[in-house]
């Protein structure tokens, strides 16, 4: 069974999926979207140790009170965060490819760019301080390994129907994770290297690798 980013959809963002809504579930729902915003921003800039749930409300403008009735603890929160943090990078990270021609899909590859960018964004930021944090907290580490292996496997899906030319490759997986452990590990190093042009020049050159194994320049085995 094929899986899409409905899947990813938290309930907070539940009305994007066409769900109807009252006046009160939309405020309700506004509550909790900015909330999780203001948890985002705070372990994108503080990190984890320091993303408390009074911090969160203060930085959301509401009440301590407000945040225990939608979050109990700050696994709560977190479990919550993860999956809107997922399902927002996703949904950004397909939007920009499909907004690409063909040309630059296909013949530029330009969608390795976008992958890098996508890095930046503090939805990224805070999977990775989440990551990180989960290593060390059996509670977290459950539920993010659970929500991370099910953005994988969306992932895998929904990269099918924005590159449909490679629809059928074996490949496709392979060169998926060529592509994410590139991107990622520059925007890993980008601060150690403070080099903007030489991370442009390893994204050309992910970029021209994808390009030449489409074109059956370059023979990458699938096995």
């Amino acid at each position: 069974m094929t899986l899409a980013l409905t899947e990813l959809l938290p309930e907070s963002l539940a009305e994007e999926g066409g769900e109807p809504a009252g006046w009160q579930q939309r405020k309700s729902r506004a509550t909790r979207n900015a909330m999780l915003d203001a948890a985002l921003a705070c372990l994108a800039e503080s990190g984890y140790a320091n993303c408390s749930l009074q911090t969160v409300a203060t930085r959301a403008g509401i009440s301590r009170g407000a945040m225990l009735h939608h979050y109990a603890s700050k696994l709560d929160l977190m479990a919550a965060v993860i999956e809107y943090a997922f399902y927002r990078r996703m949904a950004d990270f397909l939007d920009r490819i499909r907004a690409l021609t063909d040309i630059q899909r296909v013949d530029r590859g330009s969608g390795i760019a976008i992958s890098y960018q996508t890095c930046g964004t503090p939805e990224y930021a805070a999977y990775l301080e989440l990551h990180v944090a989960s290593r060390t907290d059996a509670e977290l580490r459950t539920i993010f390994l659970d929500r991370a292996r099910l953005y994988d496997r969306v992932w895998r899906d929904e990269i099918v129907r924005v590159f449909p030319e490679w629809a059928g490759d074996p490949r496709l997986d392979m060169l998926n994770d060529y592509v994410w452990a590139a991107v990622e590990g520059l925007a890993l190093n980008s601060d150690i290297w403070n080099d903007p042009a030489r991370a442009d020049q390893m994204l050309r050159f992910v970029a021209q690798t994808i390009v030449a194994v489409r074109a059956g320049v370059l023979i990458v085995e699938d096995k």
